[in-house]
């Protein structure tokens, strides 16, 4: 029975110094700011390839007006905000929104992530895009898009996207 005591204690020590010291590096790997009042004792940490691979499957099933597939990349509460600032709040309402807007094509320039709390999951997925387009008119219209993803658990809860046009 003292053996077995004595295994479970070392076994507690460990964990309790391991955990300690894990959360030392995660302050120390800790950078900027946030600007939810909740949220600034806390900085950004970098995030995961596998919030980054969301999105790029999105993106991919987007290229292919493969709609079905991007419902399933997105949980049932979603939030959807265009540029012009429209809020969706359910998929069928933003597939009907895209496939108002024309045919466009795009290139995807960028993606990272971060994450305000590694303990708790939940990671912030930025995404820039370049998009060409035309306008009422039939004339080629090119943009700027970022793109802010929230992923937890592989699935998108919301999608921010801001755009610019960009001026020849």
């Amino acid at each position: 029975m003292a053996i077995i005591m004595k295994k479970l204690s070392l076994i507690f020590i460990s964990i309790l110094l391991f955990s300690c010291q894990n959360k030392t590096v995660q302050k120390e790997r800790m950078i900027g700011f946030h600007p939810n009042k909740a949220a600034q004792d806390l900085g950004w940490h970098l995030g995961t390839q596998a919030a980054i691979d969301v999105v790029i499957a999105l993106d991919k099933a987007w290229a292919a007006n493969d709609y079905a597939s991007m419902k399933e990349m997105f949980v049932d509460t979603l939030s959807i905000t265009v540029p012009e600032g429209k809020v969706f709040r359910n998929f069928e309402d933003f597939q009907a929104y895209e496939q108002a807007q024309g045919e466009a094509s795009w290139e995807f320039l960028y993606a990272y992530s971060v994450d305000i709390n590694p303990a708790i999951g939940g990671e912030h997925v930025q995404a820039g895009f370049s998009i060409n387009s035309t306008d009422e008119q039939g004339q080629p219209v090119k943009k700027q898009y970022h793109e802010s993803y929230y992923v937890v658990n592989g699935k998108i809860v919301s999608l921010n996207q801001y755009g610019q046009r960009v001026l020849e």
